[in-house]
């Protein structure tokens, strides 16, 4: 049954069939799933993340669940869904030698060597036939279907329909076996499939899945704590912090027949994610994470290099060279959150073509995520190493991106890390610090979290000044256009006023002169207005106790997270 004979797809998801719905109608006989019914995969998937990036979750959620539930048809079929899409390896039909691969073609294949700068057109049309579409297509787009689908059931778990999981966990998990079966396909491990190319989308989507998986680990830690700490009458604010817990049971549900998940279970590797991931603390998921990004990175495409120098560049839509119906796989905007798609195509008119592919906005998605877990983390040496980690993708945007749209965001992201980096150490001080030791602001560890402080408040400062430019040029714009759209573009940059404050007040904490420190706090206290009471009669005193390490998971996320206009 083709997907264009599907019944029309309702945008409540009350009405949606639920994900363990049976892919294959009872008393119907259906056709094994051909090339034809890839192509209609690919284009419900496309609508799929559309309407999730556009924020319509009554049209994501039933899309979603159809995209799922043929991919599952796709696996009931064929084991290996490739075979359906991937052209079939090139047989001799004769022994003579004029069948023969010339010699300078071998050498250059076998061996790497150019011999010959330009090969037969046989050769040229072969590798553009070869290069239509990657073996792990499909399981790019059923590992994507279950994150995004897993991404809405975080947000709401009201969503789920009955006998659907409502722990997103389980989505994640399962997206992570659908990746990595995808990785171990014949076609990629037994050699014979002439294209090498890298699936670095898959691999970009393998690492916000792991992130995501760490961040609800940090959830889970931290409330599970706090409970025990309510339990035994702990002081507020103090408890015990696990950080290898699962929301998550080690052992697989047992899933019926009919179900998507149990379908992946039968092709997955026999040591589940599930298993290694459930005693793993956040870090090591991170650090899962980080191999894939670094992967999907390398591989990604670089606009500025010629064709010849981008193996990915022929296998991304959105590009010239791609298949123009396939642009799902490319980011219009910074995305909100990290429970956002990469995915998403033009919101200017429903009749526009798809936006290109844009490195930045891929670059951007995965540092926020990154900093998005490390601000929440609990050992400030593991703070400190994710928020490094993040400031030097942001800061290697300045090479690519256009610097004119993304200043802002950047500068505020980049001072969240500082924040995070100079805030790192004040932990290990603070308890010295309580007992009169004011030696320890003397240390080195001292002194290289002023820097990073310092760090931090020149970059929100230089945020706060682009955001006071964008600002009056959407003043002025709404003035020419009488309040037209222009509006929405003070949303480019978030106001970072409450992350500069407290950069200042932990810095002024540090700080061993005393005008200096009263300085500060004076700054402190002029940027955030009656927001903050402070005691600034502290003239003989002795440096405050530093606040405790930052969390900004609610603040600090949204700096730079947030949507931008880069029209």
């Amino acid at each position: 049954m083709s997907l264009a004979t599907l019944p029309p797809i309702q945008p409540i998801p009350s009405s949606s069939s639920s994900i363990l719905s049976s892919p294959r109608p009872k008393g119907k006989e259906v056709r094994s799933a051909d090339y034809e019914d890839w192509e209609n995969l690919k284009e419900l998937f496309a609508r799929a993340a559309e309407r999730y990036d556009a924020d319509d979750i009554p049209e994501a959620l039933p899309l979603l669940r159809a995209v799922i539930r043929e991919c599952h048809r796709f696996l009931i079929d064929h084991p290996d869904p490739s075979v359906v899409y991937t052209n079939p390896p090139i047989h001799r039909s004769s022994s003579s030698p004029e069948a023969i691969t010339p010699t300078e073609e071998r050498l250059n294949r076998d061996w790497g060597m150019d011999a010959d700068p330009s090969p037969s057109p046989n050769w040229h049309a072969h590798r553009r036939l070869s290069a239509a579409e990657l073996p792990t297509a499909f399981h790019a787009i059923f590992g994507i279907s279950l994150f995004l689908m897993g991404n809405l059931v975080a947000q709401d778990p009201a969503v789920v329909l009955p006998g659907e999981p409502d722990a997103p966990s389980t989505y994640w998990l399962a997206a992570l076996d659908v990746f990595e079966t995808g990785e171990n396909l014949p076609s990629r491990t037994g050699g014979s499939h002439f294209d090498t190319a890298e699936d670095w989308r898959m691999a970009i989507v393998w690492g916000r899945t792991l992130v995501c998986l760490a961040d609800e680990k940090v959830t889970y830690n931290i409330k599970m704590a706090k409970a025990q700490a309510d339990a035994s009458a702990a002081p507020t604010g103090e408890y015990c912090y696990l950080p290898s817990g699962s929301s998550f049971s080690m052992s697989e549900p047992q899933w019926p027949p009919t179900s998507p998940f149990h379908a992946i279970a039968q092709f997955r590797p026999p040591v589940t994610r599930r298993m290694s991931l459930y005693s793993a603390s956040a870090h090591d998921i991170m650090v899962l994470a980080m191999d894939q990004f670094s992967r999907g990175i390398f591989h990604m495409p670089h606009p500025h290099y010629s064709h010849t120098h981008n193996p990915s560049f022929i296998h991304t839509p959105g590009t010239t060279s791609g298949p123009a119906h396939s642009a799902y796989f490319s980011s219009s905007c910074a995305p909100p959150s990290h429970y956002s798609s990469p995915y998403a195509t033009s919101s200017a008119s429903g009749s526009d073509p798809p936006v290109s592919f844009s490195r930045p906005k891929e670059l951007f998605t995965i540092a926020s995520e990154v900093l998005g877990v490390a601000e929440r983390l609990t050992s400030g040496a593991q703070r400190h190493y994710w928020a490094s980690w993040a400031d030097s993708v942001f800061n290697q945007m300045k090479n690519e991106a256009d610097m004119d749209a993304w200043r802002g965001p950047i500068l505020s992201a980049r001072g969240r890390c500082w924040l995070v980096m100079g805030s790192a150490p004040v932990e290990e001080m603070e308890s010295a610090l309580e007992a009169g030791n004011t030696e320890v602001l003397h240390s080195a560890e001292a002194e290289e979290a002023r820097e990073g402080l310092a760090m931090a408040i020149s970059f929100f400062e230089r945020a706060k000044g682009q955001r006071a430019i964008s600002l009056a040029a959407a003043a002025a714009a709404r003035s020419a256009d009488g309040d037209g759209e222009s509006s929405g573009a003070s949303g480019a940059v978030d106001d970072v006023s409450p992350l500069l404050v407290e950069a200042l007040l932990v810095l002024a904490n540090l700080t061993v002169d005393e005008n200096k420190r009263e300085e500060l706090y004076t700054r402190a206290q002029t940027e955030a207005g009656e927001d903050l009471q402070l005691d600034l009669d502290i003239g003989d005193a002795e440096p405050a106790a530093p606040a405790p390490a930052p969390s900004q998971s609610d603040q600090g996320t949204k700096d730079g997270d947030e949507p931008m206009d880069v029209s």
